[in-house]
């Protein structure tokens, strides 16, 4: 069988668009050859195959065009999940005005490296737009447990930070632990007590609080209902971040970005307003 060139040139386009960039498809071998001979399929690989040594720029291509393509699917599924977010009550610990215009509801675990760094980002980007009361910032638990067996309790302590002081103590105390916590499991709980004495809490009073189980004692419920929240609005991992303006229009950051690109999506939300 010879093939002439335009009928080549469909065939490798064709073959390049089933195997590169619907790999689905390519699974099944038998939906793209059932209609070609043994030899005319023998004769179809070697044209591909001579195409691709001859252009093999063309399989960067299809791999970008398919990673687009996966990306904007990611995007689409994170759009569509945030909008299940629970919105902003008198139970979750904000940092800045609780009427800001946008609100960045941040997922984390204390135990998570990522999310280590992502406060440290946080802090810097309230620094530019807390003053101006134009964002607020608010944290909710989402513990790693399968990795962070610890980090439910410290979510507890937390928790039993601000059941003594108040807003103002449990950002203090998660300032503190995010400062000193190695990540990564590597905190010794005995830490706990210690840091709500360092931050001005009675030291007896939190220990009292912080008893109960790795589920997060009396505060179990409360930190599994923000797990929960966060694996509906589409986060998988931590940090997981949604930037939401008063127009409810709700921008998800997915990871660790840095802070140049925060600001770039809370900037964003804001010229909406």
């Amino acid at each position: 069988m010879k093939i002439k060139n335009p009928v080549k040139q469909l065939i490798v386009a064709f073959a390049l668009s089933l195997a590169l960039v619907m790999p689905a498809w390519a699974d099944d071998q038998s939906k793209a050859t059932a209609h070609f001979s043994a030899e005319q399929n023998t004769e179809i690989e070697g044209i591909i195959h001579t195409y691709l040594l001859a252009h093999p720029e063309v399989i960067t291509e299809a791999m970008q065009k398919l990673q687009d393509q996966e990306k904007q699917a990611e995007d689409q599924r994170l759009s569509e999940a945030a909008k299940g977010v629970k919105p902003v009550n008198a139970e979750d610990h904000i940092r800045g005005d609780v009427n800001a215009a946008v609100k960045v509801i941040e997922f984390s675990d204390f135990e998570c490296p990522f999310c280590k760094g992502f406060h440290a980002t946080m802090e810097q980007v309230m620094t530019d737009y807390e003053k101006d009361g134009k964002v607020a910032w608010v944290y909710r638990h989402f513990p790693l447990d399968q990795i962070h067996s610890k980090a439910r309790k410290e979510a507890q302590a937390a928790e039993c930070a601000a059941e003594q002081g108040g807003n103002k103590a449990f950002w203090a105390y998660a300032d503190r632990l995010f400062e000193i916590a190695p990540s990564n499991n590597r905190l010794d709980l005995a830490q706990l007590p210690i840091v709500a004495k360092d931050t001005g809490l009675d030291q007896a009073k939190f220990e009292t609080c912080l008893q109960g189980d790795q589920r997060g004692g009396k505060f179990a419920a409360h930190i599994e209902a923000n797990e929960q929240d966060g694996m509906a609005s589409g986060g998988t991992g931590t940090p997981y971040s949604l930037v939401i303006n008063s127009k409810g229009h709700i921008f998800p950051v997915n990871g660790a970005m840095p802070a140049d690109a925060v600001k770039a999506i809370i900037d964003a939300a804001l010229k909406e307003e």
